[in-house]
């Protein structure tokens, strides 16, 4: 299991890449102290697009689905709009991302607010006995568009969003694996649906691997 204290190393250095990549102040990142993150209440952009025929404000529980808060999205969508973003999906450059802890295979990208929620987050779970690790993060447009093709040919049982629709093209959403994608039954699972919220992060209801940052 990975040295919390070498994790919690790493929110320091993203907070302070944070406040430096947040123009016209620091509230954003102020609203992100990896000591008191708190949870939203509205839904993304993809988990719009992937609801298919599942009912609104519904999610995977252990007994079946349960209603759940739709995340806000206004905090992210600032901070997009802020630094030039908002109309890039999936054609980031590294320097606006953050590398993090925990990919699946070694390389794991995510936009700067959502890396130290992740890094947080992490730490608090390993702190539980529990190891996250992410198989998918920021994504190119490229990449997108190749899964998108694989889902329209049947070769992805899983909805993929079209390219430019994805929040890992954002670099705000993780899939979460222990070597297969986590869901109820998996301890992973269990303590993010307990524990993400508080860190900003949310599932969406028919993919519980798949979990995005909202702030």
């Amino acid at each position: 299991m990975e040295n919390i204290s070498r994790v919690l190393g790493r929110v320091q250095e993203i907070q302070e890449r944070l406040n430096v990549a947040s123009p016209g102040g620091s509230a954003f990142a102020d609203m992100l102290d990896a000591a008191q993150p708190e949870a939203s209440s509205s839904m993304s952009r993809e988990r719009q697009a992937s609801w298919g025929a599942m009912p609104l404000g519904t999610m995977f529980g252990p007994n079946g689905l349960i209603p759940i808060a739709a995340p806000t999205s206004q905090s992210i969508d600032s901070y997009l709009e802020a630094n030039g973003l908002a109309a890039r999906n999936g054609h980031l450059e590294a320097h606006e991302l953050v590398e993090v802890s925990g990919g699946w295979y070694g390389s794991a990208r995510l936009l700067p607010p959502a890396a130290q929620a992740w890094e947080s987050m992490r730490a608090a779970a390993a702190a539980d006995g529990i190891d996250l690790f992410a198989v998918d993060t920021y994504r190119s447009y490229e990449t997108q568009a190749h899964a998108h093709g694989e889902y329209l040919a049947g070769r992805k049982d899983a909805y993929v969003a079209p390219p430019g629709e994805s929040e890992h093209g954002f670099g705000l959403a993780v899939d979460v694996t222990n070597g297969s994608p986590v869901g109820p039954g998996d301890r992973e699972w269990e303590w993010l649906s307990a524990n993400a919220g508080r860190f900003g992060w949310h599932p969406i209801s028919n993919e519980s691997w798949h979990w995005e940052f909202r702030g």
